[in-house]
């Protein structure tokens, strides 16, 4: 396979600051030089490449803690590699012929090593790969029995496989088969719960014959008149030795029912998303695929509207159509890239509003990828605020005041306040992702990062966005919700009114650290004082007290009903509000 695909795998990353990377079956020879910049990593997966052996710079990702290096062609184990990297606590060697000299079970210790007091995971692991000399016979402690358990419990746990991780949001929208998903996770965990109870009676039983076991000692009486068993049960050294293998027994007993709770947690949560998922379809009730495909040759190109990182934007005609084309011009098309292409299409094939930008067809054929799209020739909200000659207006140079403002707030609200309700999140609002026509008719575009509300915190590109529109949860890495299109949507608010870049010349670094410690923008003096307030209220730093959309839009619409009353309370008509052109600050 190419390299650039790795490379641009690697470049995302490291740009999204992930925490995961997944280049397996990339036909890797030998290690990118650029994968060990990526000291944020906690999980790297190169299985199935043609690597023969583990580059010691990987040691430089010190946060790694999942290793899958199965399927390649590794002779020696990389034992000095391991020992070096702490955090890790899981290590999969299947497919080498360095694993032949191990057995099963080792490789499923090597993947989830157990639990040794006084040693971390990746020192377990380290010791699997370096073993070193059984201690003395006198010295080993016996092997807990599970007395109280099932032969069959103990036998699940030995050979029990680790849970899988969060199934992909589904491209084909089968219903039916997601339900029978949903059902098949109930029923695990149904039978989880089942294994929880039955730990649960096998620690109460455990914990009884310990309780028995000290009793006598706690009475003060001689362990050979306190216990009426056997003699060697009552002889002090074996009394001792016995209710300590109960205790331990009951405490790994306690242990192994605390893991399944949250097992059973972890599917619980896992039937929720998938419920949420069935909803949200049967929402949107759209099918992937509902868009007419197009070839190349029914288009015509024009110039250039826009153009971004992956992709630009013509003027275009489609059977004397005027369109507009958006086109990924990357020759190389990823897996990634091909996501996030079907993704925005998908999410646009959910959504019908006279203010969100409409498709008209689709061409899905690597290495072109194009949408055809309603044509908005005036321009962007960007242009229009802060490049005025590049916006095409219908009636010439354009004087906005604070009026002419809300009549375009207000129906980017409106856009907005309608995928909240619709279970999407746009998660890139910004000034240039608002179209404006000649006459000042909005469109909201790019849905790229948009994702459904279920699909939040999941897959690729957990934490995008533009760094000067992104909320503080998304910087830290934290959980977040649709509320970060409010967050940025009181930036926009501020651009509108300043007629200033938000964090100009400013770094992501120092973006990311003014906004998580709360140093916003300050408010331009001449902004009035209703809509100071509503910004602030957007900016609202712990988002499960932040402004909904719905109470940002109804806050617009009244400061517009205020500007259209022509009289005030003492029926004076008011001064009509200042007006300024676009080339000038308020």
């Amino acid at each position: 396979m190419d390299s650039s695909d790795v490379s641009l795998a690697i470049r995302r990353a490291r740009r999204n600051n992930a925490k995961n990377l997944d280049l397996s079956r990339r036909g890797l020879k030998t290690w990118p030089v650029e994968l060990f910049n990526l000291r944020q990593l906690e999980s790297l997966d190169v299985s199935g490449n043609e690597l023969s052996s583990v580059d010691p710079n990987l040691t430089q990702l010190e946060a790694l803690e999942e290793l899958d290096l199965s399927g390649n062609k590794l002779e020696s184990l990389p034992s000095q590699v391991v020992a070096t990297l702490r955090s890790l606590r899981s290590l999969v060697l299947d497919g080498n012929p360095c694993a032949a000299a191990l057995s099963p079970a080792q490789l499923r210790q090597l993947a989830r090593p157990g639990r040794v007091p006084g040693q971390t995971p990746a020192q377990v692991i380290s010791g699997y790969l370096n073993p070193s000399p059984a201690p003395p016979a006198h010295d080993a402690r016996p092997t807990p029995s599970f007395t109280g358990a099932s032969p069959s419990f103990v036998a699940d746990f030995e050979d029990d496989a680790p849970l899988p991780s969060p199934p992909p949001p589904p491209q084909d929208r089968n219903t039916e088969a997601q339900h029978v998903s949903a059902q098949s996770r109930k029923q695990e965990v149904q039978q989880l719960r089942a294994r929880v109870a039955e730990l649960e009676r096998a620690a109460v039983s455990t914990d009884g014959s310990a309780l028995r076991a000290t009793e006598g000692a706690a009475s003060g009486k001689p362990s050979w008149l306190s216990d009426r068993g056997s003699l060697a049960a009552t002889l002090p050294s074996r009394r001792g030795l016995g209710a300590l293998n109960q205790e331990d027994e009951a405490g790994d007993l306690r242990n192994q029912l605390k893991e399944e709770q949250r097992r059973s947690k972890r599917l619980e949560q896992q039937v929720q998303r998938l419920t949420d998922r069935l909803s949200e379809q049967s929402m949107t009730g759209s099918s992937k695929g509902s868009l007419p495909h197009f070839e190349m040759a029914e288009v015509q190109l024009g110039e250039i509207l826009n153009q971004g990182g992956f992709s630009v934007v013509h003027k275009g005609s489609w059977h004397g159509t005027k369109v507009a084309v958006k086109k990924l011009f990357d020759p190389n098309i990823s897996h990634e890239l091909l996501a996030e292409f079907d993704n925005e299409v998908q999410k646009l094939e959910m959504l019908r509003h006279p203010n969100i930008l409409m498709p008209l067809a689709l061409h899905r054929k690597p290495p072109a990828l194009c949408l055809i799209m309603e044509l908005v020739d005036g321009g962007s909200y960007f242009q229009l605020l802060h490049a005025p000659h590049q916006f095409a207006s219908a009636s010439g140079p354009l004087s906005l005041g604070f009026q002419e403002h809300l009549n375009i707030l207000d129906p980017s609200a409106t856009a907005l306040a309608f995928l909240h309700a619709r279970g999407i999140a746009h998660r890139d609002i910004k000034s240039h992702n608002v179209l404006l026509s000649p006459h000042l008719e909005v469109k909201l575009c790019d849905f790229g990062l948009s994702r459904l509300k279920s699909e939040l915190m999941t897959g690729a590109l957990q934490f995008a966005g533009t760094p000067s529109y992104m909320a503080p949860e998304v910087f830290r890495n934290a959980k977040y919700t649709e509320s970060v299109d409010v967050f940025a949507f009181g930036t926009l608010l501020w651009e509108a009114m300043s007629h200033d870049i938000p964090f100009a010349n400013l770094d992501p670094a120092d973006i990311r650290d003014r906004v998580i410690e709360g140093q916003m923008l300050e408010m331009p003096s001449t902004c009035p004082r209703e809509m100071q307030q509503l910004i602030r209220s957007c900016w609202t730093l712990d988002y499960k007290v932040r402004v909904a959309m719905p109470e940002v839009l109804k806050q617009l619409r009244a400061m517009k009903e205020s500007c259209r009353r022509p009289k005030t309370a003492t029926g004076v008509r008011p001064p009509p509000p200042p007006r300024h052109s676009v080339q000038l600050r308020w």
